[in-house]
């Protein structure tokens, strides 16, 4: 069920960010930025800690209070959900 929820909320966040990151002058690269912005809350959160901030798996379950299976867990599921954000685009033509 979650997992059908971050698609449905993703989609919404991808409508608020399909005109941004023009100043990106790579289609890709802009792609990219949108998928990642438009990542819902948990995947988002684990994310960006792992990627902006470095921190491990064991970190980023300390600092969220869950497990670090759930840390996996959710960093699978925003890659999935980047990697289907980007072909959307794509294909979408954006």
């Amino acid at each position: 069920m979650r997992w059908h929820l971050y698609r449905i909320e993703q989609r919404v966040r991808e409508a608020f960010v399909r005109d941004a990151f023009s100043e990106y002058e790579d289609p890709e690269l802009r792609r990219l930025a949108r998928a990642v912005y438009s990542l819902p809350g948990l995947p988002y959160k684990v994310f960006a800690l792992m990627r902006f901030d470095g921190l491990t798996y064991e970190q980023i379950a300390e600092r969220l209070h869950i497990s670090p299976q759930r840390v996996q867990n959710e960093m699978g599921r925003a890659m999935t959900l980047i990697i289907r954000s980007k072909k959307r685009q794509q294909r979408e033509g954006w």
